[in-house]
């Protein structure tokens, strides 16, 4: 059998960027909905179409402010980060000691 391999690894943990734009998202779509009905109501405008616009316009900023949360997150992360010291055993699957 030959020497196990080693090797200075990094750890860090790292966000799901989907889940920080997803919400992101819905915050946006919350937010979108709060003013379209706490906005007093105008003749000219259904109030259907006022939350239509601004779930477009609110969506994508709530998708955008949560994507620079995670990389923000991202970069305090890696400033974090432990180096260890990491030996691969086997080639492959993991070995299973009984």
């Amino acid at each position: 059998m030959s020497a196990p391999d080693r090797r200075t690894v990094r750890l860090r943990r790292s966000p799901r960027i989907g889940v920080f734009l997803t919400l992101g998202v819905l915050v946006g779509v919350v937010v979108a909905v709060l003013i379209a009905l706490l906005t007093p109501a105008d003749g000219q405008y259904p109030t259907s179409q006022v939350l239509g616009f601004m779930v477009l316009i609110c969506a994508p900023v709530g998708a955008a402010v949560g994507g620079l949360i995670a990389v923000a997150l991202d970069a305090i992360a890696s400033r974090r980060a432990r180096v260890l010291e990491a030996e691969r055993v086997g080639e492959g699957a993991p070995s299973t000691d009984d």
